[in-house]
């Protein structure tokens, strides 16, 4: 999918061209796929996306940051494990368990806040990382759950490769039909993405045949000194918005954290294939609107 932003001269856009050259190209051989038959799940990556884990082997958890490992953040899923296979038969996926035994009512007293109902791991990408892309299956229990379900986030960075407490945190989550709590959405499930000026979160919307029991390929961008892309896709077919920086000195992708909402419930988030770019993704022209909220899914 073409990311599409303004910009102020020919020199800045002509840094971006091979990106989007690259990006065309992906298109019309998405083309003669679509034309042939719909896409096989999980989708593929995007260009210009270099292929980090498709969770075949085991992952590596750590309960504090270190390299190549997936370390703990706010409060550990009660299960974190690869390879797995997921509901519709795709195997070597990372399967990510939350428990109702880890909810608020039955944490340590240390971790009674509802800010450990979050809960995930967090992984460090390489430095200049400024995209990076995974796949979640949503299943059709989501569409009625009166929860956030699962969030791909991720870590802006400043220029010296740290977050000084004022970074962004670029966010794309399923949501289930919310009508209380912090963060109600109307009843309207779907994918939606954290604004970080107005501390809320916005539609994203659902890609064009959109189907519960189905992969969708989430993707974060950032466009530095400009602002964030959210993109949800399924093969050929996406919606996206833009989003704006609440931290103008954001420079890359530190990390990517994969989280779950525990409510008290037990379910299980299926991801895979995470994927990451040192090119931010940008063509020169403003993407259309996204589109309204459906009644319902």
């Amino acid at each position: 999918m073409m990311m599409n932003m303004k910009w102020g001269s020919t020199q800045k856009l002509s840094k971006y061209l091979p990106v989007c050259i690259g990006i065309a190209l992906l298109m019309f051989s998405a083309a003669i796929a679509k034309a042939q038959g719909p896409p096989k799940p999980p989708p593929p990556p995007p260009a210009n996306q270099t292929l980090q884990f498709n969770f075949a082997n085991p992952v590596v958890t750590a309960s504090t940051e270190f390299p190549g490992a997936w370390y703990l953040d706010r409060y550990p899923p009660c299960e974190f494990m690869s390879p797995e296979t997921a509901p519709d038969g795709t195997k070597d996926t990372l399967e990510e368990n939350i428990c109702a035994t880890d909810s608020q009512a039955n944490r340590p007293s240390a971790y009674s806040s509802s800010v450990y109902n979050t809960q995930g791991r967090k992984y460090d990408l390489l430095a200049n990382t400024y995209s990076t892309t995974i796949s979640l299956y949503v299943p059709s229990t989501w569409a009625t759950t009166n929860a956030p379900m699962a969030g791909f986030w991720a870590t802006a960075f400043d220029s010296t490769g740290t977050n000084n407490g004022n970074g962004d945190f670029p966010i794309i989550e399923f949501q289930g039909d919310i009508t209380s709590g912090d963060y109600p959405n109307a009843g309207v499930p779907g994918f939606y993405g954290w604004n970080n000026v107005t501390g809320a979160w916005d539609f994203i919307g659902l890609p064009p045949g959109f189907k519960y029991n189905a992969w969708f390929q989430l993707t974060i961008t950032l466009i530095p000194g400009t602002g964030f892309h959210y993109t949800v896709s399924q093969g050929p077919r996406g919606v996206s918005i833009q989003s704006p920086l609440g931290d103008s000195t954001d420079a890359s992708l530190g990390n990517v954290i994969l989280e779950g909402y525990n409510y008290a419930s037990n379910y299980s988030i299926f991801w895979n294939n995470l994927n990451f770019s040192f090119t931010s993704l940008a063509c020169g022209v403003t993407p259309p609107p996204p589109p309204p909220p459906p009644v319902h899914p």
